[in-house]
Order: structure tokens, then sequence, then C-alpha cells
């Protein structure tokens, strides 16, 4: 018997073929081959895979668990079952101008089933560290990790503010929509961030331990259910930048 890392519950065996990262998000990443552009911004490279990144690291028990919350988000991020009780029953608004900053625009969401929605984001993070994936000099360490893990693991906790979740969605014309980022621990203003994107959304969650900017308490993932979608191009995002210099190098190295 071995330990399921995910559920902590004693297992035979762990699930042959886990999904970091749900495959409906790369869905829209095909190229003409059916394989699809994979960017790994922690050791900036850019790899074609067929259908996404697997491994074997929970058991089968946690394996159909985060099915069932990326199937969540794929009904509700995504217009392909549009028909779906779960995508009708969010509320969007749209567009909200920023009154600081015109270039941007806000959706507000409600009616989000908050647990689900956080679990989602949760598990690819978790699976992503728990499958080794997650590189760079700034790691996920020890103390955050127990504590998503408990959030994660227990339905009665209901926590938007310890670790608050930012959503931002690029508009229809951005060439990066079609790019997988696994997820990354990055700094950014004093504050430690895990980023990662897929199916034309990035995906923000603050996991510093200090107080969170006023605006990531506006914008924030909330209990009740809501949440204001950033909606901006891949350059304009702290991530941007560097990502499309690594994948302007290699592609142009590969010919």
């Amino acid at each position: 018997m071995i330990s399921c890392p995910l559920c902590n519950r004693a297992v035979e065996h762990l699930h042959k073929r886990s999904h970091l990262v749900p495959e409906w998000m790369y869905t829209d990443c095909y190229n003409e081959n059916h394989k699809v552009i994979e960017v790994s911004r922690s050791e900036e490279r850019v790899t074609k895979k067929q259908k996404g990144v697997y491994s074997s690291f929970i058991c089968d028990s946690c394996e159909k668990d985060t099915q069932k919350y990326d199937h969540y988000a794929s009904l509700i991020l995504t217009n392909r079952s549009s028909g779906s009780d779960e995508f009708k029953s969010i509320e969007r608004t749209y567009p909200k101008k920023n009154n600081v900053d015109d270039n941007f625009e806000f959706c507000l969401w409600e009616n989000i089933d908050f647990k689900k929605f956080q679990n989602f984001i949760f598990s690819v993070i978790l699976r992503t560290h728990l499958a080794g994936r997650i590189k760079g000099s700034i790691q996920l360490n020890q103390e955050h990790l127990n504590r998503i893990l408990s959030i994660y693991r227990d339905n009665t906790i209901i926590d938007d503010s310890s670790y608050p979740i930012l959503l931002m969605e690029y508009h229809k014309n951005d060439k990066m929509r079609d790019h997988v980022i696994l997820p990354f621990v990055k700094k950014l203003k004093g504050h430690h961030i895990v980023e990662f994107t897929g199916g034309g959304y990035a995906f923000n969650v603050y996991i510093s331990s200090h107080s969170k900017p006023q605006h990531i308490k506006t914008f924030r993932l909330k209990k009740e259910g809501s949440l204001l979608v950033l909606n901006i191009f891949f350059q304009q995002t702290a991530l941007g930048k560097k990502s499309i210099e690594v994948i302007s190098t290699l592609e142009k190295s590969k010919g």
C-alpha cells in the first residue's frame, strides 16, 4: 500500500495516466498535425504534445474527483456546452469599463459554484506540483502546499481570501489563446503568485502570507460566487512579454 499525496488515503496503486492540465484546455490549440504547442515558462522551451501532459502521481479516486472539477470548469469557461445548466446558470454582465484605464474591460460573472471552481484551479496547481513539474527558483513551499491541500480536501472550508484567485480572458483574436502554460511560481511586486494559462484564460493564485493588494480583494473569486473577469491581450500581462520572447526565439531557432 502507498499513500496518495492528494487525498492522503492508503491505496494499492496510483492512477497510471493522470493529467496535469485538463485536455479541454488544449482543444483550441491543435495545429494541422493534431498536436498542440505547449510553453514551459520555467524551462523556457516550446514543445508539441498530442493530448496534453500526463503522469502517475495520484490515486484513481482523486483522478475521478479532479475530472469532475475539470468538467465543471469546461462548462462555464467555454460555450461548447452552452445548453448545459451550468453554463446557463452563470450571469454575465459585459462589458464593464474600468474608469482608471479604458484599455481594459471587465465582465462580471455571478452564480459560480465557488467550491467546484476553486477546486478546479487548486487541482491543476496541486497536480502539477505533485508531478514535479512546477520548476524555477521560486517554489510552492510546504507550508502553502499543506494549507492549499487542507482547503481542497475539506468541502466545509469556504475560504476566498487565503489564496485569492484572479481570472483573465484573452481577447478572441489574441494569438496567444493557442498556448498552454503549465503552472509556475513567480514574484510580482513582493507577492508570490502561481500562474497558468489554457483554453484562452490566465489563472492567478496569490500565495503570499502577507496582506494582499486592494485590487485583489476586489477582483478575486468570491465565496458568494461572483468574479470580475479581466478581458485582456496576452502582451498586457506580466507573463506576456517574457513568454512571447521565449516562444519567438525558440520558433526561429527551429526554422
